[in-house]
């Protein structure tokens, strides 16, 4: 089961038993201090809450802006202070909830968990991980390679270097059925697994995200637009733009048992 705290109106606030200075939503906030202001203190029964084992705080719209492992649930001043563990680039973060409450609920327990692991939206978001993730390993190999070069080199020489580098494997990200994925090589109709070429469909994956399909593109990528992919909104926006019935089809066909 999942607490889920929406955090309010942004305030100035004073004797904080977390020590914090500002409580509320306001843009930008880090996980980090989403995940401060939603530990509280926040109306409750103790008792009603020390069951659940997760802590997501919203936005004012129930996009969530952190998720973490909670610990424990403590009394202060008649409401409820969380300790826990915030986990790193969640992936529910950014996204919102599934199960909707009135605006007024400062907080909610219910079994998000539950309605995510079957959802159309958790479908589309293996997606997003997925171009995030291989954008971000051809965009990382693409910085090694500008930051181990010579500095008394020709800068357009560096430059085209690591281009080079960049626009090799990995170019696709296959998708399994269980939402794990595996970066491949320039071919997304084999797996080599160890030297021995399958079809990857042997294996459990379903589906294939390739970045030329996606960028439309059989040629060079380009670095800045691999940049920017490397945002789980920006990817997002992407792959929504492409048709979300199509992109996502054998992974939802993958996972819907025959009638």
């Amino acid at each position: 089961m999942t607490l889920r705290v929406r955090l309010g109106d942004l305030r100035v606030v004073r004797d904080h038993p977390l020590g914090v200075t500002e409580a509320g939503f306001r843009a930008g906030l880090t996980q980090q201090d989403a995940f401060t202001r939603g530990r509280g203190p926040i109306p409750g029964d103790a008792g009603s809450v020390r069951s659940e084992r997760e802590l997501f705080v919203t936005a004012p719209d129930d996009e969530v802006l952190a998720v973490a492992a909670i610990t424990g649930v403590r009394e202060y001043d008649d409401e409820l202070v969380v300790d826990g563990d915030l986990v790193v680039d969640h992936e529910r973060v950014g996204t919102r909830l599934l199960i909707r409450t009135e605006a007024e609920n400062v907080f909610s327990c219910t079994d998000e968990e539950s309605a995510w692991a079957g959802s159309v939206e958790r479908a589309r978001w293996v997606y997003v991980r997925a171009l995030v993730e291989v954008a971000t390993v051809k965009t990382a190999s693409y910085d090694r390679r500008l930051a181990s070069a010579d500095p008394a080199a020709d800068p357009e020489v560096t430059l085209a270097n690591a281009d080079e580098t960049m626009q090799v494997v990995p170019r696709y990200v296959m998708i399994h059925r269980s939402g794990k994925l595996r970066l491949g090589g320039p071919y997304a109709d084999t797996a080599d697994w160890d030297g021995h070429v399958d079809p990857w469909t042997d294996y459990g994956y379903v589906d294939c995200l390739r970045l030329d399909d996606v960028l439309g593109t059989s040629g060079d990528l380009d670095i800045d637009v691999l940049r920017s992919l490397t945002s789980r909104a920006a990817a997002a926006e992407l792959l929504e733009s492409l048709g979300w019935d199509k992109v996502i089809r054998r992974f939802v066909d993958a996972r819907t048992p025959a009638k």
